[in-house]
């Protein structure tokens, strides 16, 4: 079967994430994929388009040998790839529409999670138990859309969640349930006098703590990163060892504090995240280009929670030698995993690096940082140094429920070169070392 994704740069980023996506839609559909930017005209297709006059909401639709995704934007069109396992399961038209009442976006948390969940067995949890508690909880809670978070949270997945749309975004810090572990300089907190150790005000906290699920080490950074998240500016406060007590002003961005990538003489370059489309491949030109007569790098990705998977694959790309198989991912399809499809990755042809390579990691190395890891760990010239990461590279699909709530799903286990999952226990390194 073709796959017919649109022509145009617009859309390349996309076409990379279908490509590496072929095995699992050859498993889905029980036929051969294989990725065209032109329309054949003929024979079994899925066509992708985007068609501004279209009427009513993006919809994913079969007839005959004929697939069909349309939206009337590109985003519209691509969410469509996340109702293919919605399509898959009822074998019904589907469109990208909210549920109508409550009863129905429970049913979808049940049925969704059920279907393309990957790791009830790998986490040791009974979906049907779950369900069976929180169900009633959440037809009875005066707050539903926090019962439904701690319901999905007990899967201890940071990847799959209940969020609010638009979600909050994170201020640039990192904390350790409420207590912070980094605060960069010239950042708001810090000019405000807030330091590593010191402690968010957050009353709130028990209440996060119950709606938020990661992986066990990665858990108390997480309810961190939650607790200084936000929708809008608003003012914080935080109190010293020495009881200090100070409040300033802010307004989440999501992003890190500063440039995206830095990198200094003696040969150490940090990402903060894997932002599309910000300078990131051009800054790692310079930074590796400059940096060329050194016989070693130290990457710091401490504290990356991922970002655009596709820039994060190009980035590793520039430290691989030769053709090699990177691991493997089992999907997800109907409740049941398939066998493990090989990663292959390949040197990049842009600016490469022929040194040796240490990468500095933390539980908040997490997600597109650990598809930039997965293979390039385990390489005779590359080491990890820190703790393991955060546990969860799931390829997560998302599912509308309420107006204003939407429910991600992690939907592939993904295993190193060494045969290690790499959800919930993170990519494990050469050398430990406590950060904190």
């Amino acid at each position: 079967m073709d796959l017919v994704w649109p022509a145009g740069a617009e859309f390349d980023d996309r076409a990379l994430l279908l490509a590496d996506s072929l095995p699992v839609l050859a498993i889905e559909l029980g036929v051969p994929v294989r990725l065209v930017r032109e329309d054949p005209g003929a024979g079994p297709r899925w066509i992708c388009r985007v068609d501004p006059d279209h009427d009513g909401p993006a919809v994913l639709r079969r007839d005959g040998d004929l697939i069909e995704s349309v939206g009337r934007t590109h985003e519209e069109m691509w969410e469509t790839f996340s109702l293919r396992h919605t399509w898959l399961r009822t074998g019904q038209d589907t469109y990208a529409t909210d549920a109508a009442d409550l009863d129905e976006a429970v049913n979808r948390i049940i049925n969704e999670i059920r279907f393309s969940y990957p790791a009830f067995a790998l986490r040791g949890l009974d979906w049907d138990q779950l369900c069976e508690h929180y169900v009633p909880e959440v037809l009875a809670a005066d707050d539903p859309f926090a019962m439904c978070q701690e319901w999905v949270a007990q899967l201890g997945d940071a990847h799959t969640a209940v969020h609010a749309s638009p979600r909050p975004l994170s201020l640039p810090y990192k904390a350790f349930h409420t207590t912070f572990t980094d605060v960069p300089e010239g950042s708001a907190a810090w000019e405000a006098g807030v330091r590593p150790g010191w402690r968010l005000d957050a009353p709130h906290e028990e209440d996060v703590a119950r709606r938020t699920g990661a992986s066990p080490h990665m858990r108390p950074y997480a309810i961190g990163r939650r607790l200084l998240s936000a929708t809008e500016s608003q003012e914080w406060r935080a109190f010293g060892p020495g009881g200090e007590d100070v409040r300033w002003t802010e307004k989440p961005t999501g992003l890190p504090f500063g440039d995206l990538v830095t990198w200094q003489k003696d040969g150490r370059i940090r990402i903060g995240q894997w932002v599309a489309k910000s300078g990131t491949a051009e800054a790692l030109d310079t930074a590796l280009t400059e940096l060329a007569d050194r016989a070693e790098l130290t990457l710091d990705l401490r504290g990356n929670v991922g970002g655009n998977v596709v820039l994060a694959w190009a980035t590793r790309d520039r430290f691989l030698r030769e053709e090699t198989v990177l691991g493997s991912v089992r999907y997800c399809v109907n409740g049941k995993l398939s066998e493990p499809v090989p990663m292959i990755g390949k040197p990049s042809s842009g600016v490469r690096w022929g040194g040796r390579l240490t990468v500095l990691t933390d539980p908040m190395t997490y997600s597109a940082s650990e598809d930039f890891l997965s293979g390039l760990q385990g390489l005779d010239h590359v080491r990890v140094i820190g703790e393991p990461s955060g546990g969860g590279s799931g390829r997560p699909r998302t599912v509308r429920l309420l107006p204003g709530w939407t429910l991600n799903i992690s939907t592939v286990l993904t295993y190193d070169r060494n045969g290690h999952c790499v959800e919930n226990s993170g990519i494990p390194v050469n050398v430990s070392r406590q950060w904190r």
